[in-house]
């Protein structure tokens, strides 16, 4: 018999506030996800975890609210962490090269129209920069490509999308699904870049239509409570992406950078850009990128360069812009 224990942590993510880090024991004792930060160490010992006693971390996906833990735990214990290969081999990047993240991020944004004064702000507050001793630090053990299996009931499935090497663990004996931030209640994930030209949110889109196959019972997210119905919750967020692709046609009637599409279309509970905080705004500025990068690839934008700024123009047939359905 498999048994789940959730634990909620606090994270310095205004829009979060809490992560998930959950135990799982099914004779092994497998660790998922470990916070934001190595106080996650103290803060599952004050609550009675045994940690001297995991097996394996895996991490869901490399962002900081997810990874911050688990090198502490590893020093302490000698745990091995593993994550999606993916991930890992980004993690590495980082690793050999401290100034090239940066280096990335602020031509990313360049090329996509972000004005200077804000480029700068954002990379200068950019959570992995923030937290950068984290991924110099962190020693990846395993590298998941999906498909793995822990035990008789503990199975690895890569579902890319919200990061390059997200995974989520199927426990095959009732159907659960640990899914880091591939799926949460009631706020969809970013979607944002990761290179120069990857679909990611088209990557996401399949990823979400195979987990619609599994037709989990229980969603154990990344944040917020666990859920069921988890192929309800599928089907709203490509119902909310199908949307937001379609206000993001209908604002780019004229040449348009992603930035000028982040500026013009309406955030959650009808937010505007210049509303957001940074951490924010970045999402919002990598969503558009996301969603363009998208229409881009399945011919519904027009695009070219200008003066170094890639610009979009939405397509049209018979004089309107195609739908996304």
């Amino acid at each position: 018999m498999t048994e789940v224990i959730r634990h909620e942590v606090p994270i310095a993510i205004r829009a979060l506030k809490t992560a998930n880090i959950y135990e799982i024991r099914n004779g092994s004792h497998i660790l998922v996800d470990t916070g934001m930060s190595p106080a996650s160490l103290d803060f599952l010992m004050e609550r009675g975890v045994d940690l001297s006693q995991i097996d394996l971390i895996i991490l869901t996906h490399l962002h900081v609210d997810h990874i911050g833990g688990a090198q502490a735990i590893r020093d302490k214990y000698g745990t091995p962490i593993a994550i999606g290969r993916n991930d890992a081999e980004r993690i590495q990047r980082i690793k050999d090269n401290k100034d090239e993240f940066g280096e990335f991020l602020s031509r990313q944004l360049g090329i996509n129209g972000t004005p200077h004064e804000i480029l700068s702000k954002i990379v200068d507050r950019h959570s992995v920069l923030d937290n950068m001793s984290l991924y110099h630090e962190i020693d990846i053990d395993k590298k998941l490509d999906g498909g793995e299996t822990f035990g008789n009931d503990v199975e690895i499935l890569n579902n890319p999308g919200h990061s390059p090497g997200s995974i989520s663990i199927h426990l095959k004996e009732n159907g659960s699904l640990f899914t880091g931030d591939h799926l949460l209640p009631g706020i969809t994930p970013n979607i944002s870049f990761y290179d120069e030209e990857s679909d990611m949110l088209g990557l996401y889109i399949t990823s979400l239509k195979e987990t619609l196959k599994l037709d989990a019972k229980m969603i154990y997210p990344g944040h917020r409570d666990p859920f069921a119905h988890g192929n309800q919750r599928i089907n709203e967020i490509l119902d909310h992406h199908r949307e937001r692709l379609n206000e993001i046609l209908s604002v780019t009637g004229d040449w348009s950078t992603a930035f000028e599409v982040a500026s013009r279309i309406r955030w959650s509970r009808g937010r505007t850009l210049d509303a957001m905080n940074l951490m924010e705004m970045n999402f919002a500025i990598g969503e558009a990128i996301s969603h363009i990068r998208y229409l881009d690839s399945s011919g519904y934008v027009d695009k070219k360069e200008n003066n170094g700024v890639v610009m979009y123009r939405a397509l049209t047939a018979n004089g309107k812009h195609r739908l996304i359905l």
